[in-house]
């Protein structure tokens, strides 16, 4: 959603960059300021960003060079997955949705908070005469020291395959199944601004974050069908996944995004299992998780929560799996990744005791894009689970011919609390999933 008031300030930011010189080898970019004596970070955000304070303050704050001091922010906008312009006016309407828009409607956004930003003129195609994005921009001298001007970098939404398209180098392969690739200059100077700012991202934007076998796309109920596919698949509901992966800021995990808004814990379960990652980190809409780069300790700000799923010790059996573990957290709970992945409860939280009814059967376990779609229906299964007598609950996939049924259990080793917001949250619950038809 992009109200008037930021169209507007977008719209002026337009003017200003329509007025302005381009980025060249030759122009000289303001010289990066010093770093603060802070680790590097990241701002890790499921999805439908919805211009929340909390997540954008955090994403200024930690670019922030000098803190209270006089210097900004400087955030590098990074919209390369979004499609490229298909006119000049379409490219200068912050209201549209393309690379170029994109990049105006983020920097009034971001500059409505107190930052500097750098519109990076990336993507993956030329449209029309004078089209200022450009895929060979990646390759401009002038547009990498930009970029390394900065103390922080945003990654927009859309698809995370035109990142990989336009900021590596990839040597052919089919399905645009990679396994070897490289830096393009402007790759590498978003990496010296990670290692030493924050690099965020929404989305495509969060996806592109982790490491080898990122996923390009699939639903709950064809992954489970069908199976896993390395490339970039024609049918968009086909789980398909890049071998070579994304740009590696957040390791030891998969990652997806619009986690359990979308009913993707299957295809994330289906994904680590097939590939052999024991740990998935999925974010929901409107939620992002603060990570500190070299501790691997996070906290989780936002709307709705982060979950991990770990299949380290699941069984494959004949019709599915038995014992993955999830684990759910909300505003204020704490997320580590690596050594010791998990999550822990809020200082403030408190125990949920098992009191409430039995957990009522879902229809549509998966959000399947052929029902209701984006209703969080297993998410909410689970918080139904922890809080019954009955310790278990079931929901099957709206999509039959086989028909695939998940089974939580509220057991010994799970744990569940409440936040001071009244958000229920949850360890070490048990899932599992099997044909049933």
């Amino acid at each position: 959603m992009r109200p008037s008031a930021l169209r507007a300030s977008a719209i002026a930011v337009t003017a200003a960059l329509l007025l302005a010189p381009a980025a060249s080898a030759t122009a000289a970019p303001p010289a990066a300021p010093a770093a603060k004596k802070t680790n590097p970070h990241a701002v890790l955000i499921g999805g439908n960003l919805k211009e929340n304070a909390e997540i954008l303050r955090s994403i200024v704050d930690l670019a922030d060079p000098d803190g209270s001091g006089p210097l900004k922010a400087r955030i590098a906008i990074v919209t390369a997955a979004a499609s490229a312009a298909r006119n000049a006016i379409d490219a200068g309407d912050p209201s549209k949705n393309n690379a170029a828009a994109n990049g105006l409607y983020y920097s009034a956004l971001f500059q409505s908070y107190g930052a500097d930003t750098y519109a990076v003129p990336i993507d993956t195609g030329v449209n029309f005469p004078g089209d200022t994005y450009t895929p060979a921009n990646a390759f401009d001298a002038g547009v990498s020291a930009e970029i390394a001007a900065s103390t922080g970098v945003f990654f927009g939404g859309g698809d995370q395959m035109r990142y990989v398209r336009t900021l590596f180098e990839c040597a052919d392969a089919e399905l645009e199944a990679f396994t070897d690739c490289s830096d393009t200059p402007a790759m590498a100077a978003i990496r010296e601004v990670a290692s030493r700012g924050v690099v965020s991202g929404v989305s495509a934007g969060l996806t592109i974050q982790q490491g080898p076998d990122m996923i390009t796309g699939g639903e709950s109920y064809e992954a489970w069908r069908d199976g896993a596919t390395p490339g970039y698949l024609d049918d968009a509901r086909a789980l398909g996944y890049l071998p070579y992966g994304g740009f590696g800021f957040v390791g030891g995990v998969l990652i997806d995004s619009h986690f359990t808004t979308w009913g993707r814990e299957g295809r994330a379960a289906k994904l680590a299992l097939e590939t052999g990652h024991p740990f998935v980190l999925g974010i929901d809409e409107t939620t992002a998780v603060v990570l500190d780069r070299v501790t691997g300790k996070g906290q989780v700000i936002g709307e709705h929560g982060a979950s991990i799923l770990d299949v380290s010790h699941a069984t494959a059996t004949e019709n599915g799996v038995t014992g993955v573990r999830w684990s759910y957290a909300t505003a204020g709970d704490r997320i580590t990744l690596g050594d010791g992945v998990g999550v822990q409860r809020a200082k403030d939280a408190s125990p949920l005791k098992p009191r409430g009814a039995s957990a009522a059967p879902r229809e549509d376990v998966w959000d399947s894009l052929d029902g209701a779609g984006g209703v969080y229906t297993l998410r909410d299964l689970a918080r139904e689970v922890v809080g019954s007598s009955s310790r278990t609950g079931y929901g099957v996939s709206l999509e039959t011919g086989p028909q695939f049924a998940t089974t939580l259990t509220r057991d010994e080793a799970t744990a569940a609390w409440t936040t001071r917001a009244g958000a229920i949250s949850f360890s070490n619950l048990r899932m599992d999933i099997s044909t049933v038809g």
